[in-house]
């Protein structure tokens, strides 16, 4: 009998590659839910469009933005894993506590730069951290990009950002406690032929309540949803039984009032309807369907023809009255 061979190194049994592993942190084990996760991709997936277009504008360039990652982090463990140097944008979210980071590779930074000074944006692009001028149009572009960021967010709360400061060493840019939890969005930016990752850092403190809030009002929609449904099965429940006076109507017929006095048994009454013209079958007086008036066995009956047309309007006619004693014409 022979022995199952081991899947090879960096394999599963499955073929598939292994995922590298995840470091938890056992004193802070809040993660984000489904739910809250489900938002901030919605929330995300409208950035990176808007992202996209306000780049592709500024720049005059292909350029495409999309998601790649949301996950959370202790910022102590995202500040560790940034490049240094690169780009970092501290905002301000208002009414958002504390500050967010937009982090921006320096070869995306270094193309768009390229190419807004008329250059072509090249995949070869320097190390060195940013110059003060590189700085200062990084800042414009980043500030470009503050509309798309207050409309991606308005489906969860409304915020007013603004551009705090610029750094381009990570260890200098401390917002946060290393233990703090963190939501980082990562976007992959293709500018050109330049492709590097961006993020997007906010604490998670203060978008909690608001994700929270989210969804305790979606749930509150979901059961009002199931009430309101439940309330209109009932009233179509107590309609259906309801009973209403249905009866077949001729053309309207109007007659004096000595017309009527004057009546005795055996006078015939001309109701002006002609015999190929449908009666009408009205619900508390209210026209529902064409009839055709006949005979089912010993009984009279009227057959449905169709639905009443809503543009009908029926003249009246005045009641003619042959005596009894007079032969009909």
């Amino acid at each position: 009998m022979s022995t199952p061979s081991s899947p090879p190194e960096g394999r599963t049994r499955g073929g598939k590659p292994r995922g590298s592993p995840q470091l938890f942190d056992f004193r802070r084990p809040t993660t984000l839910s489904r739910e809250h996760v489900r938002t901030m991709q919605i929330v995300q997936e409208t950035l990176a469009r808007g992202f996209t277009t306000t780049l592709a504008s500024a720049l005059r360039a292909v350029v495409n933005v999309s998601i790649f990652n949301i996950e959370q982090r202790p910022y102590d463990e995202y500040v560790r894993n940034l490049p240094n140097p690169t780009v970092l944008t501290m905002l301000s979210l208002r009414p958002l506590p504390g500050l967010s980071i937009l982090q921006m590779p320096l070869p995306v930074a270094y193309a768009a730069t390229e190419l807004l000074l008329g250059g072509s944006g090249g995949a070869i692009q320097p190390k060195r951290p940013m110059t003060d001028l590189e700085l200062s149009l990084m800042r414009g572009i980043v500030e470009l990009s503050l509309p798309e960021i207050r409309y991606a967010f308005e489906s969860v709360v409304s915020i007013e950002p603004s551009v705090i400061a610029q750094e381009s060493n990570p260890q200098f840019a401390q917002l946060a406690a290393p233990s703090d939890m963190v939501i980082i969005a990562s976007f992959e930016v293709r500018i050109e032929a330049v492709t590097d990752v961006m993020t997007l850092c906010i604490p998670f403190s203060s978008l909690q309540p608001h994700l929270e809030a989210l969804s305790d009002s979606n749930q509150d929609g979901e059961e009002d949803t199931n009430r309101i449904a439940a309330e209109k099965a009932r009233i179509r429940t107590h309609v259906e039984a309801a009973e209403v006076e249905a009866r077949a109507t001729f053309r309207p017929t109007t007659a004096t009032s000595q017309q009527i006095v004057d009546l005795e048994v055996g006078d015939l009454l001309l109701l002006n309807h002609p015999v190929g013209l449908p009666l009408t079958l009205q619900a508390d007086a209210v026209p529902v369907l064409d009839v055709t008036i006949g005979r089912l066995n010993r009984h009279l009956a009227v057959q449905v023809a169709g639905q009443v047309p809503s543009d009908r309007q029926r003249r009246g006619s005045r009641l003619q009255v042959i005596p009894a004693a007079a032969p009909p014409h």
